[in-house]
């Protein structure tokens, strides 16, 4: 067993890994697998922007990043423009200083985009999005319209404070769902509409608080009611407490049978909220994943590991958080987008065979710290950069801490990995008092949970009334981690099948409440 040097827990390293770490050319990992995951997340910011100027055109704009980053920060027409070139910052490699010290000095002043967006339509207040419309807070997300607070999400319109969700319509306060209509409060549903309050669900219409359900109408907690009687019963629940409501369906959920695994078409596969994976080994999140491992939020990947959020048609590649397309031979990178072969890279799109690059947006190759070298001088720095690195301990490792372009609680690892701001800080991690701002469209609103100020747009309430659901009394981070809550933590536990007694892995820990069956019982109880 290998110490992680960051948590000191023992981890395991298998000989598929070794194999997989030779084929891809790096060094054994020092940090265990959520180590590495928490530090991958520490370069993901979603929901946090600022009202900053454009440091090129000194329009007005929504950034990731305030007015307080070291380095420029460009609008997006700016960014993708052809007005600067990051070639013009690319200096020498000094091979008598780390590796990671060169490329925090190159961060502070390459110029970074304010929010990567790529061709939306009013859509300005949103981070890491595309070929949307009418969107709002849709962080991760492609191919939205209409639609507000929706993280991860694909091709939906007229949707409101979900997750993972995907081609869905009038879907509200729901995650992981696909082809749902006219319904809220979903978990892991598919193909339901005019439904309520359902887990687990698949094909069901006019549905109201059920759970492990396929192919049913008018049925209330998993019982058939005739359809005058349903109508009754939902008249009746919706006068009652929203908060009330939740609580008996989540106490309902808790006594259905669950499957160990949320898998679905999935072979030789282990992990949770799966969909089409074939030898996929602790992956979460993800679908169309193939001989890979340690993948969260991730699509179209093969013959990778510990990928993060990356996404379409990537091939061995390791340790990336962010962006993707076309990714082959990549490693280390955060927002590296279609271009393979590249190292250390970050905010680059359409740079190939490169190492320790940031904010290229045209189609490059053989740069090192920006600048451009012939094929065969780069291939010669390259492998001297690579054995400098071993003999500095940088090789292999991801970007350190430090040099992450945003405070920790900025951050997805805030989120699944929670600190204080004494022990963030004390872990090297850097931290923003975040200050109160009272401008917006409904600014005396406060959240229900934390007490603090936020704000919505008029087009929220509007579609919660044609939704049928009531505008959240949570901030976006409140509303986040309760959605958060309904799911199983991201980990997996050896257990026991409660009806067959088989040997199994679940994401339910031993000692919950929940029977949970195997995938032959649980399939035989409900299909």
């Amino acid at each position: 067993m290998n110490t992680c040097h960051h948590c000191s827990q023992p981890f395991e390293i298998t000989d598929s890994d070794r194999a997989f770490y030779q084929k891809v050319e790096v060094s054994e990992p020092t940090h265990c697998p959520a180590c590495r995951l928490q530090r991958r997340l520490a370069y993901r910011n979603e929901s946090h922007l600022y009202q900053r100027t454009c440091d090129l055109c000194q329009k007005g704009v929504f950034s990731l990043y305030d007015m307080d980053a070291p380095f420029p920060v460009y609008c997006t027409d700016c960014w993708w423009s052809d007005r600067w070139d990051p070639e013009a910052y690319g200096r020498d490699y000094d091979f008598n200083r780390p590796f990671f010290e060169q490329f925090a000095e190159l961060l502070t002043v390459v110029p970074q985009a304010c929010t990567l967006q790529l061709n939306n339509e009013n859509s300005e207040f949103n981070s890491l999005i595309a070929y949307s419309k009418n969107a709002y807070m849709c962080a991760g997300s492609y191919f939205m319209e209409d639609s507000y607070y929706c993280r991860k999400s694909q091709y939906c319109r007229d949707c409101m404070h979900s997750h993972f969700l995907d081609h869905c319509e009038l879907v509200a306060y729901s995650t992981n769902c696909k082809n749902c209509y006219s319904a809220h409060h979903l978990l892991n549903c598919r193909n339901c509409s005019a439904s309520a309050y359902l887990a687990n669900c698949s094909n069901c219409k006019n549905c109201f608080m059920c759970s492990d359900l396929n192919e049913k109408e008018y049925h209330f907690k998993n019982q058939a009611v005739g359809k005058e009687e349903y109508e009754r019963l939902r008249k009746e629940y919706a006068q009652k407490d929203p908060k009330a409501v939740m609580e008996e369906f989540m106490a309902f959920n808790q006594s259905v049978p669950k499957r160990n695994l949320n898998l679905l078409n999935c072979e030789n596969s282990t992990g949770d909220y799966l969909s089409s994976a074939s030898n996929a080994e602790v992956c979460f999140d993800s679908f169309d994943i193939q001989d890979s491992k340690y993948l969260t939020e991730c699509v179209t990947v093969k013959d990778s590991m510990d990928l993060t959020c990356h996404d379409k048609e990537i091939q061995l590649c390791y340790e990336m958080v962010t962006g993707g397309e076309s990714n082959y031979q990549s490693k280390f990178g955060v927002c590296s987008c279609a271009g393979p072969n590249n190292s250390y890279c970050l905010s680059t799109f359409y740079l190939s065979d490169s190492f320790g690059c940031i904010s290229f947006h045209s189609r490059k190759r053989n740069c090192i710290l920006n600048k451009a070298y012939s094929p065969e001088r780069y291939a010669e720095l390259k492998a001297r950069i690579v054995e400098h690195m071993k003999s500095t301990g940088e090789w292999g490792e991801f970007f350190p801490i430090a040099n992450s372009t945003y405070a920790y609680n900025q951050t997805l690892a805030q989120v699944y990995f929670p600190l204080t701001k004494e022990t963030a800080l004390a872990q090297g991690y850097r931290w923003k008092e975040e200050v109160e701002r009272g401008d917006g469209p409904s600014a005396a609103l406060r959240c229900e949970a934390c007490n603090k100020a936020y704000r919505t747009v008029p087009q929220e309430k509007n579609l919660a009334g044609k939704i049928g659901v009531e505008s959240s009394s949570k901030c976006l981070e409140c509303m986040d981690r309760h959605l958060l809550s309904w799911k199983n933590p991201r980990a997996l536990w050896p257990r026991n099948c409660d009806l067959c007694h088989a040997s199994m892995m679940s994401s339910y820990a031993p000692g919950r409440l929940e029977k949970v069956y195997c995938g032959s019982c649980y399939s035989q109880m409900v299909y």
